[in-house]
């Protein structure tokens, strides 16, 4: 069988007979496109291309929607069958790329250490995988991956495994806990439940998969350093702008209220001593001027509001983006589209006040800088994060040269909601080149410390 018609078969088998949805389609030729390229002309080794564009398949759906156990050791098996080699060493090299997937790395930390035990799960011969941390000074179960349930054995061989550094085995009960290091040591255990005659092997997947695990961990215990500087950032340079608004209210709204209330008094004057021949153009002028005054008071208190941060928290993410939106729509000669989706009820406050901020800013570059006649903004809420795209189609720059310039000349911008972006355990991107088009995105993580949510696993007691 040819490379391609075997890819063609793979691809069949996870569309299913009723064909896939368009994000698994894309998963599945990103997929495609990896496994080709590891398959070059100096190696040309279909086996090879069929395990990368099966692990990446399987790390994109595990991400996106999740993997059914039965399914994947069926596909592995029909995989293993056909480049002719056994399913154990099928099994062994689709797993061991799937968790060193890089995409891992940019989701939560809970997510990703969840994901990690469900692929060693799924992808295995182990049949439950359990993490085992210090929660104020007392060993729980943070996550809980198989169809039993945490028990007495497996906190006991947790704590050896601590306490001693080392894989600890329960053989009786095919028990086996694996440390998890954080800075080279101790922090966690990796507990896993094999079938008989598995040990060996399963044990290296679990270390394996601990040393993923441990990386996770460090990144979260980075990104909880940073979200608590974030905070305080947050709260100063919210503090700052809050101030602005009602600087604003109080000084620039009020002095643009008194004058169109003399305007109008100018008016009424002028009416009484213009002579009738005189009158309809000259009143007709003052009425341009009071429209103009009435435009400017309604964009003062526009930027007064999108201001005030009290706002952006207390009303739903949708509304706040569409007011922005639509606001700069009706305000300059670009067209502007809004695209929304999923739901944002996960996103902190910092994260929502940085996502709204960087809208904000994206939108005000298009209006000075771009020469666009249309922006689109994107935001949709994924399985673990949040992605934000806005997109415009002007006459585009160079994003190295510009920033450049920018930093000389003080104007931070995107600059600075970037770095608020990558404190929030976030990606920014800017892209864009003379000619454009220009597409600013960012993906902010959802956030969750990884021992919460226990209420349920409380509930039903250790064994």
């Amino acid at each position: 069988m040819q490379h391609r018609a075997l890819i063609d078969e793979i691809r069949a088998f996870f569309r299913g007979s009723d064909g896939a949805d368009p994000k698994t389609n894309e998963i599945l030729v990103a997929a495609m496109a990896r496994g080709a390229a590891a398959a070059d002309a100096e190696n040309p080794s279909r086996e090879l291309a069929t395990l990368v564009f099966v692990a990446d398949a399987l790390s994109g759906l595990a991400i996106e929607r999740g993997l059914s156990r039965d399914e994947t050791f069926e596909l592995l098996d029909r995989v293993a069958h056909i480049i002719g080699l056994s399913t154990d060493h099928v099994e062994s090299a689709v797993y061991l790329r799937t968790i060193r997937d890089p995409r891992f790395l940019v989701l939560p930390p809970r997510l990703a250490v969840e994901l990690h035990m469900r692929l060693l799960v799924t992808l295995t011969p182990v049949s439950e995988a359990s993490l085992w941390t210090n929660d104020h000074a007392r060993l729980e179960c943070s996550l809980h991956v198989g169809e039993g349930v945490p028990t007495r054995r497996m906190r006991a061989v947790a704590r050896e495994a601590l306490e001693e550094g080392a894989v600890v085995s329960s053989e009786r009960a095919f028990v086996h806990a694996v440390p998890v290091n954080r800075w080279e040591r101790p922090s966690a255990a990796l507990v896993l439940r094999l079938r008989p005659g598995d040990g060996p092997r399963c044990i290296t997947f679990g270390e394996e998969a601990a040393a993923a695990i441990g990386i996770v961990l460090e990144r979260a215990s980075l990104l909880d350093r940073s979200m608590a500087r974030e905070r305080s950032l947050v709260e100063a340079g919210e503090r700052r702008l809050v101030r602005l608004g009602f600087d604003i209210h109080d000084g620039p709204i009020q002095d643009v209220s008194a004058l169109a209330g003399d305007l109008r008094l100018f008016k009424r004057q002028l009416a009484s001593v213009l002579p009738a021949e005189s009158r309809e153009p000259v009143l007709g002028r003052v009425d341009d001027l009071e429209a103009r005054l009435v435009e400017v008071d309604r964009e003062l208190r526009e930027l007064a509001q999108s201001l005030e941060s009290p706002t952006i928290l207390r009303k739903p993410l949708e509304q706040v983006l569409r007011r922005e939106v639509e606001a700069f729509g009706a305000s300059n000669e670009i067209a502007a589209t809004l695209e929304i989706s999923g739901s944002f009820g996960a996103l902190t406050p910092s994260q929502r006040i940085a996502l709204v901020r960087v809208v904000q800013e994206a939108l005000t570059n298009v209006r000075e800088h771009s020469g666009a006649s249309e922006v689109h903004v994107s935001v949709a809420a994924r399985r673990g994060f949040v992605e934000a795209t806005i997109r415009d189609n002007g006459h585009g720059f160079d994003v190295e040269k510009a920033l450049v310039r920018a930093a000389k000349g003080g104007r931070l911008g995107l600059v600075g909601m970037s770095e608020r972006v990558r404190l929030l355990g976030g990606m920014f991107d800017l892209r864009s080149h003379p000619g454009g088009p220009t597409t600013v995105s960012l993906a902010l993580p959802e956030w969750r410390p990884l021992t919460a949510e226990r209420a349920e696993e409380r509930a039903n007691p250790a064994r």
